[in-house]
């Protein structure tokens, strides 16, 4: 995909880099690797940072896999650059300095690569230390076939005697900006895989370190906090709400952000907010945390709005919209947060790129405004954010239907407010979903929706990815779930791939011999799941079902068809057990990840339907694989250990 007219967000200037993926290289008559041996060192920075620290491990550990060749690393090295040299330089090295060569960080952002060749040594930067990480994978990629699938699973060429010295001139700067990493792509364990997944798939964001936590007790930093529905730790109603009633929705279940139209409550709700921001803010520091730049103030988990009469009015004057009071409650909140920090005396805490958001959620996702189709913003003047007050409304679009397609006509409404959003802020904030929230361990055909969805987001601006999935999950996921996550990681990189292609490789890879009938079950899976979804008229409320429950979801048969796939899976790797047994153990695992899925549903369904010694080992197995797996919730809010408990 070209870049170079105006309106691109990588290249307001033609002259740069013209493609965010561009891995240009010419092969030169020299050598990285000739008759199985280097005369190449690995050059990093003095007092190098954690990933740099990890860039120069993997590249380390990975060329070793690659071609038996152990490089060795230079630190701090007073090194320059010269025409006879051979380094492979990671970031921001003297040798670098001294090279000539120079690369725009704000066109490449945090995260993206650039990598180029000056006479006889490579140099893998990046728009930070991170970009550098990113760039040795490129490397790898480009050098060695180097992929990753799940924490188990990558490939890697071996037996590399020679390997040429390329002409670099890569480019390579991801389509979103922030992707968050979730579930199973946090470590369990110290063991090397598992530690650098996250990095691998290139998914190190944690929303956790981006948003502020809000206490619910002023002065003590063991109170409760949150960071995501903490309206009610802004105003707890245990301290609040008998002196100020008006501070709250007149059914209790979220704050009223017009203070019921008293100006005075207005003020004093907008100030003990602010106070708790600013509280915040002196315990978070930004030299120990910088990314934790965003105050948010989100509402309560319920698909509620407060209805008073001022609320209704307000509401009705701005394009009948829920999320105008919240706007014009943060930005007076965040006038008073951002006076605050611009004091001389609160100079430590000031954070240059300080940002206010709410959610735009369920009740809220209707925007306050119409737009042009120019594509500006007809917006009221009473919601105009302050000078110097920064809003980016966090959209989490609860009510698309995300087993259908992102164009899918019954999508369509709810797309509008993506698009009508994606007008009113740069590089807006996109929270999504995609499974059965309350049952983890049940398939939810999200595939349809997923395999064009960052490209829509990217075309429209928006900077920042969270596909929530099994956000509390750790260790293992089953349902295909290792597969979503190899995927939107893989698009939200470069949406311009093809998910087709991606999917056949993953079940090539993951699966080898087992793979035919692998991709056999989860075709299986996805019939199962559109024949549900129009039997029990699933919609964007589906969600929250618990299917492996409900027999008006599965009939015996169904699960049989599973099983049976899955036993030609297994078949079909037997021979492995003698002639590579650690492959077979590791392809087992994968299959065994899988199998959990339509075990669940039988051991809640269909234990009458088996002998006492199939069920009995049925058991066993479902036991030993949660506790191997590592794996922790039956949902997101409800821990495995009470089903297995039972079984």
């Amino acid at each position: 995909e070209l870049l170079g007219e105006p309106e691109d967000r990588y290249n307001n200037n033609s002259a740069k880099y013209t493609e965010s993926h561009d891995f240009s290289r010419t092969a030169t008559q020299n050598y990285l690797v000739k008759d199985g041996a280097t005369e190449y060192t690995v050059v990093i920075p003095s007092n190098p940072d954690t990933y740099i620290d990890y860039a120069k491990s993997e590249l380390v550990s990975l060329f070793l896999k690659a071609t038996g060749i152990e490089l060795n690393v230079l630190t701090g090295a007073d090194t320059a650059h010269t025409p006879s040299g051979k380094y492979i330089s990671l970031g921001e090295t003297r040798l670098f300095a001294t090279s000539g060569l120079s690369v725009d960080k704000t066109l490449l952002g945090r995260d993206g690569v650039r990598i180029l060749t000056k006479d006889l040594s490579v140099y893998i930067t990046g728009g930070s230390e991170r970009g550098v990480l990113y760039g040795v994978y490129d490397f790898l990629k480009m050098n060695f076939g180097y992929e990753v699938y799940a924490k188990d699973c990558y490939t890697i060429d071996t037996g590399v005697t020679e390997l040429p010295l390329y002409d670099y001139d890569v480019t390579d700067i991801p389509d979103i900006s922030l992707r968050v990493r979730a579930g199973m792509a946090f470590n369990l364990t110290e063991e090397n895989d598992d530690v650098m997944f996250a990095s691998r798939m290139r998914t190190l964001d944690d929303y956790n370190y981006l948003l502020l936590p809000i206490y619910e007790e002023f002065d003590n930093e063991n109170s409760e906090w949150s960071r995501y529905h903490n309206g009610f730790h802004y105003l707890p109603k245990s301290e609040y709400e008998t002196a100020h009633p008006e501070f709250y929705s007149d059914d209790g279940t979220q704050l009223c952000y017009t203070a019921h139209g008293n100006s005075e409550s207005f003020e004093l709700m907008t100030d003990l907010c602010a106070r708790k921001a600013e509280q915040s803010l002196t315990w978070w520091l930004p030299e120990r945390f910088p990314e934790m730049n965003t105050v948010h103030i989100g509402v309560q988990d319920v698909r509620t709005a407060c209805d008073c009469a001022t609320c209704k009015a307000f509401k009705a004057s701005h394009n009948d919209s829920n999320a105008a009071a919240i706007l014009k409650f943060v930005n007076r909140m965040g006038e008073k947060v951002v006076a605050w920090m611009n004091k001389e005396e609160n100079a430590a805490y000031k954070r240059e790129d300080l940002t206010f958001s709410f959610f735009v959620y369920q009740e809220t996702l209707p925007p306050p405004f119409t737009v042009n189709a120019d594509g500006t913003v007809n917006i009221a003047e009473d919601l105009v954010s302050p000078e110097g007050v920064t809003v980016r409304p966090y959209t989490a679009f609860s009510d698309l239907i995300y087993f259908k397609s992102v164009d899918d006509e019954a999508n369509a409404e709810e797309l509008k407010k993506v698009e009508q959003w994606s007008a009113y802020v740069k590089d807006g904030w996109a929270w999504t979903y995609g499974c059965f929230f309350n049952d983890y361990f049940c398939f939810y055909d999200f595939y349809p929706f997923y395999k064009d969805y960052f490209g829509k987001i990217y075309d429209l601006g928006y900077g920042y990815a969270f596909p929530q999935f099994h956000s509390e999950q750790r260790g293992a996921d089953t349902g295909f779930y290792t597969l979503a996550n190899y995927l939107t990681s893989k698009l939200s990189w470069n949406s311009s791939l093809d998910a087709d292609e991606l999917i056949a490789d993953y079940f090539d890879k993951a699966y080898g011999p087992a793979a035919k009938k692998m991709r056999e079950f989860y075709d299986e899976c996805r019939s199962w799941f559109a024949k549900t979804a129009a039997s029990q008229n699933w919609n964007a409320e589906s969600i929250n079902a618990r299917v492996t429950t409900d027999s008006a979801c599965f009939a015996y048969a169904d699960v049989q068809k599973f099983f049976g796939l899955l036993d030609e899976a297994y078949a079909a790797i037997e021979s492995l057990k003698t002639t590579d047994s650690a492959r077979y153990e590791t392809l087992k695992s994968h299959i065994d990840l899988e199998w959990l899925f339509p075990a669940k549903v039988a051991l809640t369904l269909y234990q009458g339907n088996y002998d006492s010694a199939t069920l009995s080992a049925m058991k066993t197995k479902f036991k030993s694989l949660c506790e191997g797996f590592g794996m922790t919730k039956i949902g997101e809010s409800e821990s495995i250990d009470e089903f297995i408990n039972s079984l």
